[in-house]
């Protein structure tokens, strides 16, 4: 076998396409070693970012949905470690516990390649609820399908829109109160004042007035003045209803409500009234406060007074506790009177509304007092009637334990 011959010129020629060969290798070397140095930095600064991040990110396998990696924020906000979440099912793990609705969201992650909740509910490890944003989003890397979650807890501003809406309904309701403030002093106060200073005007002229007719007109201006008092005395349990804070205890409610009673024996005595309840032994105990709830009592037996008979009948009011089911205890005033419509019982417990337009001869803030010391004391009032068949007012309280 013979070595081929190669003229000088051909070896010069050889030589540079060697040369222009390795250059190119060099240069296209040079170029990898370039994109590999950014492919690092970009990772390094995509790593630090996903390390750093103030919101949790979850990256899972878009074919099988096992989560590959998660960042310390959202390991520190579900309270679970890297190896608790990692090769786990979206819908094994403790945050995502309605393992049909997250595999639903899965699928529908798989066809639409986004997916977002505004308010998602999820349970961190101790047992916190929290309230996230969920973005969730598909993408390739490598020709491989991936899943990427980003969660960020909104429960901070959960709180504080709940907040506002609760102080919308306190504002709401000091603006209620304002209104019956104004109204009662416009309205209510200004009947009773008036008849004491007609009376007071009159028996000031010096006429002559029979024995029968004085006292008749001193009688008018201390009734007048009574119930002028005892609006003053609503109003301002009224106004301070939304200032003060009791603290709730178990109560025996028959002494309360014999107090209640004997604050009207003479209302009582008047209208020959039968009153019926039970020995104080069946009282059954709730949590309240004494002093609040003797003003409600107060107000559901002069109601029924009022109202709680037939015309030319006296009154008879029966009084009663019983244990609701729900575990609250619900005290009752029942009355033999006309009864009210559904309409009139819509009306009730409002400020202002009065159980008998006709007959009324007071104001109209008793019952929508009352109903908002039982609420503010973690109760509820109602009532139960229909026409014809009398009615029943009660008010329910959380039962002593």
């Amino acid at each position: 076998m013979t070595t081929p011959q190669f003229t000088k010129d051909q070896l010069r020629v050889q030589t540079d396409v060697l040369r222009q060969r390795v250059a190119q290798l060099e240069a296209v070397d040079a170029q990898r070693q370039r994109a590999q140095a950014a492919l690092q930095v970009s990772e390094t600064r995509y790593r630090r970012l996903f390390e750093t991040a103030q919101d949790g990110i979850l990256i899972l396998d878009g074919n099988t949905g096992r989560i590959t990696d998660v960042n310390p924020f959202l390991m520190k906000l579900l309270g679970y470690s890297h190896a608790e979440l990692l090769g786990q099912q979206l819908w094994e793990i403790g945050p995502f516990r309605d393992a049909a609705a997250a595999r639903a969201a899965f699928k529908e992650l798989q066809t639409t390649g986004y997916i977002r909740y505004e308010d998602l509910p999820l349970e961190a490890s101790d047992g916190r609820h929290l309230h996230v944003e969920f973005v969730s989003n598909v993408y390739w890397v490598d020709q491989q399908r991936v899943i990427q979650c980003n969660i960020r807890d909104i429960s901070a501003r959960k709180r504080a829109e709940a907040a506002l809406s609760q102080a919308m309904i306190d504002l709401q309701a000091r603006n209620e109160d304002l209104d019956a403030f104004a109204h009662t002093v416009a309205h209510d106060l200004k009947n009773p004042i008036h008849v004491i200073v007609s009376y007071a005007d009159l028996l000031l002229q010096g006429f002559e007035l029979p024995d029968a007719e004085r006292q008749q007109c001193l009688k008018a201006i201390e009734q007048s003045g009574y119930k002028a008092s005892a609006i003053i005395d609503e109003l301002l349990l009224l106004a301070v209803l939304h200032k003060s804070e009791v603290a709730t205890a178990p109560l025996d409610m028959a002494p309360i409500v014999t107090d209640s009673l004997s604050r009207l024996d003479d209302h009582i005595n008047a209208a020959r009234a039968e009153i019926v309840w039970p020995d104080t032994a069946v009282w059954p105990m709730a949590l309240g406060y004494g002093p609040w709830l003797e003003e409600v009592w107060v107000n559901y037996l002069s109601n029924a007074l009022k109202y709680g008979s037939l015309p030319g009948a006296a009154p008879r009011i029966e009084l009663g506790a019983t244990v609701q089911p729900d575990g609250q205890v619900r005290y009752w005033v029942r009355n033999h009177g006309p009864g009210l419509t559904l309409e009139e019982q819509a009306q009730l417990f409002m400020p202002f509304t009065r159980l008998d337009q006709i007959r009324l001869t007071g104001h109209g803030l008793g019952l929508s007092i009352g109903r908002r010391i039982v609420e503010k004391l973690g109760g509820q009032v109602g009532l139960i009637s229909e026409p014809g068949e009398g009615s029943t007012f009660y008010f329910d309280l959380p039962a002593a334990r």
